[in-house]
């Protein structure tokens, strides 16, 4: 039986002058576009930190937050955009460096060599994957958090007359057509007002429909936003804790006036509110 020689093996011969994974990130790194590149990221970074809070002042400019549930919804945009920061500093570092570093050949001197393929650098896969994968967890982790604190603020998942409280909950049975929101108190006589009225530290549970297209309730500074739904109700709650004039617009492309379905919210202190409920001819049944 002939022997098998190397040249008559199927399998490739195995590369020996193969730099170490290390050896090749600190290779990569020192060349001068990496640098440049790492310095752009460090700097952009920094020009972007301020986003974080320029954000949220764009948010508050309406007097939110005006509820827990937007303290929350507020908490979780800050964050998300610091922890975003980085990726898109690098990508934007990445961009710069492209058009301004990489537009020209400015000498004769052939480019240098390609860079080893990431596949095969088994130090920056593993760094790939386990950045990639502590940025997954921690938006699922912070993403279950933060809707099971939602859910507790909204009381959505608990009858309105077993919620939480010293006093019942105000009950709002919300009704969106094209193009006007109308809002019912059953607990004032079934008064009807064109204006949102709540009760400032007292939770409020909405039942919400629509008399012809789909529509969404969106109270904006409260931050409740949830469907109406032609021939069915849709509920959800809240706790208004600040006084003030807030908004309500419809987030549901609905027809040719959509954008102007808008309407206004008013928390009242609780003697002003009953005053109110008795001028639109609601004296307090529940």
């Amino acid at each position: 039986m002939a022997h098998q020689t190397l040249f008559d093996s199927d399998e490739p011969e195995a590369p020996t002058n193969r730099p170490a994974a290390t050896g090749r990130i600190r290779e990569w790194v020192s060349r001068p576009y990496a640098r440049a590149i790492l310095i752009l990221t460090v700097v952009i970074g920094f020009v972007l930190l301020p986003l974080a809070w320029l954000i949220l002042a764009a948010m508050n400019q309406t007097g939110a937050p005006a509820s827990p549930i937007m303290e929350e919804i507020e908490k979780t945009v800050f964050w998300f955009t610091i922890v975003s920061i980085p990726m898109t500093a690098f990508v934007f570092a990445v961009l710069v460096y492209s058009l301004l570093g990489w537009k020209r050949i400015s000498s004769d001197d052939p480019p240098m060599q390609e860079s080893p393929a990431i596949r095969t650098n088994r130090t920056g896969t593993i760094m790939w994957t386990v950045v990639s994968s502590v940025l997954a967890f921690f938006l699922v982790v912070w993403g279950m958090i933060e809707l099971a604190a939602i859910t507790a603020n909204s009381y959505g998942t608990i009858p309105a007359d077993q919620q939480p409280g010293d006093e019942q909950p105000l009950i709002v049975n919300v009704t969106g057509q094209q193009w006007v929101w109308t809002f019912e108190y059953p607990g004032y006589d079934g008064a009807t007002t064109p204006v949102l009225y709540l009760e400032k530290d007292r939770p409020v549970y909405f039942n919400v429909t629509s008399k012809d297209v789909i529509h969404n309730f969106w109270a904006v500074e409260l931050g409740v936003k949830i469907d109406a739904n032609p021939g069915a109700a849709t509920q959800t709650g809240v706790t208004p804790t600040k006084a003030g004039v807030f908004n309500v617009r419809c987030a549901e492309l609905c027809g040719l006036h959509h954008a102007y379905m808008e309407t206004t919210i008013e928390v009242l202190p609780k003697e002003v509110f009953a005053a109110a409920m008795r001028e639109m001819g609601g004296g307090k049944t529940s």
